[in-house]
This record gives C-alpha cells, structure tokens and sequence, in this order.
C-alpha cells in the first residue's frame, strides 16, 4: 500500500512538472509571436487617403535603374489610433476587412483608401514608331503592385504576396487597383535595352472619388 502512494506522489509530481513545462513553452511560443505579430480584427494596420505621389526609389520592388518607382502619400488612419478608429472603421467595413481576428505580422503595410480607376503614364520623347511622345504606353509599360483587395475578399487565404501582379497597365481590372499596397508602383518595360535615350515620364492616377495624381520622374536608359 505503502509502495502504491509513493508511486501516485511521484506520478502527480511528474504531471506537475510537465504541465509547468507545458506552460513555460506555451509562454514561450506567445513572447516569440508578441515580437512579430499583433493580434488584430483587421489584417490592415492602416489605410493612406491619396493626397501626393512621391518617388520610391528605396522602397522599389524591382530595384531596376529602368524603373519609375512612386508611393501613394496622404493623410493615414491606424487600426489602433483612437482618434482614427471611425474612419479606420468605416474603410475596413466598406471593403470587409472584418473578422481576421488573428495574428499578423509587425510592420506590414497598410492600403490605399480609395480605389484607382485608370492610371496613364506618357513620354516627352518618342519611344517607337508606334508610341511617339506624349502617347499612352499602357500597352508597353508593366506595372508591378501588391493588391490585398483579393486577399481580403478570399477571406485571407494564401499569403499576400500571392496577390503581387506583374503586367501591362492595360491588363490591369478595377479590383486590382482597389486595396492597392502602400509600398508602392513600380513601372517598367519588359525589355528596357529595347528603349533609349533619356525620357521624363508622367505618371497620372485617376482615382474613383474623381481626384487625380501625377508625378514626372527621369530615366537614362543609355547609363
């Protein structure tokens, strides 16, 4: 009997330790997450309401000298700023980024507020025989962007980056320019060694509220 109670001590002992164990790891798997994810409603930190475009050199995806590289800069509301919470609100409800109620990682980027209804991008110098200075080369000219609007409406399957498009600008669909990532516009020819010369391109965004953008950025495609 005596050989019984010792036994049940030292296995409720054990059970002890291995569910102080237990809760030391799950303490520590929650520190590791808390030092790259946020537990949020929305996936979207925040939203920026178009005001400027900026150049986004640093920020580029391609990193390519044979680039145009823009930001879309304006007034921000954060997820977890009070005084932005009922804008934040009214934005993650319009475009149902609601619910996600999950871990997302720190420092991601946020959306443009306001969805693009076309976007145009010229030269003041000719480029072929087809497309001379001052004509649209949406045709020609591919826009590399991240798109969460997809994302979102997939009810946040796959990752991000899976909704990343690479294409010419005539290709692009309105849900593709809604929820447009913050990180930026990269615009650039398939085969830049087909273009030379020195050309100051135009960038005009034409955004679904009416408002429009534009920026001019220089490239020597001859360095």
């Amino acid at each position: 009997m005596k050989e019984k109670i010792i036994q049940i001590v030292k296995y409720v002992g054990l059970l002890s330790i291995l569910a102080f164990a237990g809760s030391c790891d799950k303490n520590e798997e929650e520190k590791k997450s808390a030092e790259w994810a946020d537990h949020v409603e929305s996936y979207l930190p925040y939203f920026v309401e178009p005001d400027t475009l900026v150049y986004n050199k640093k920020g580029s995806w391609i990193c390519s000298d044979y680039e145009v590289a823009i930001r879309v800069d304006g007034k921000t509301y954060y997820q977890n700023v009070e005084q932005d919470k009922e804008q934040f609100n009214f934005l993650a409800q319009k475009y149902g980024d609601v619910g996600f109620n999950n871990l997302a990682p720190i420092g991601r980027k946020g959306a443009l507020s306001v969805a693009i209804d076309s976007i145009s991008i010229v030269s003041d110098s000719d480029i072929d025989d087809k497309h001379p200075k001052g004509s649209d080369l949406s045709d020609i000219v591919k826009m590399y962007s991240q798109n969460y609007y997809k994302f979102i409406k997939n009810r946040y399957r796959l990752h991000p980056e899976n909704y990343e498009t690479d294409k010419f600008l005539s290709e692009y669909t309105k849900e593709e320019l809604t929820l447009l990532s913050t990180r930026g516009l990269d615009f650039h020819f398939e085969d830049s060694k087909t273009v030379k010369g020195t050309h100051n391109f135009t960038v005009t965004i034409f955004f679904e509220n009416g408002k429009k953008l534009s920026t001019t950025q220089v490239v020597n495609f001859d360095k």
